[in-house]
C-alpha cells in the first residue's frame, strides 16, 4: 500500500500537532520508516497502514491506496500504428 495523498497526510500529521517521529512511536515504527512512506519511497503492508492511520485517527482508506498510482501508458511514436501498416511475410 502507498500514501494516497502526500499533501494531505502531511495536512494531518500537522494538524493533529505530531512531529514524524511522535507518529513513528505511535504507530510502532521508526522515524526513518515514516520518512520514506511519506515520500513514496516505501510502501507499507496494510497492518502498518492501519496502524499509521489510527494513530492519526484517521481510517485507512483514507490515507493510502492499494498500489500506486501508475502514470499512463506512453503512445507509440513515429506518426502512424507501426502494427497495422506492417509487410506480411
Amino acid at each position: 500500500m502507498h500514501l494516497r495523498d502526500k499533501r494531505r497526510f502531511d495536512e494531518l500529521v500537522r494538524l493533529k500537532g505530531m512531529s514524524q517521529r511522535t507518529l513513528a512511536q505511535r504507530a510502532h515504527v521508526t522515524q526513518a520508516f515514516i520518512s520514506l512512506v511519506a515520500h513514496g519511497r516505501r510502501g507499507v503492508r496494510p497492518e502498518t497502514a492501519w496502524r499509521i492511520a489510527s494513530a492519526l485517527g484517521v481510517f485507512t482508506e483514507e490515507l493510502f491506496v492499494a498500489s500506486p498510482q501508475e502514470p499512463p501508458p506512453r503512445q507509440p511514436t513515429g506518426g502512424f500504428d507501426r502494427v497495422r501498416f506492417s509487410k506480411r511475410p
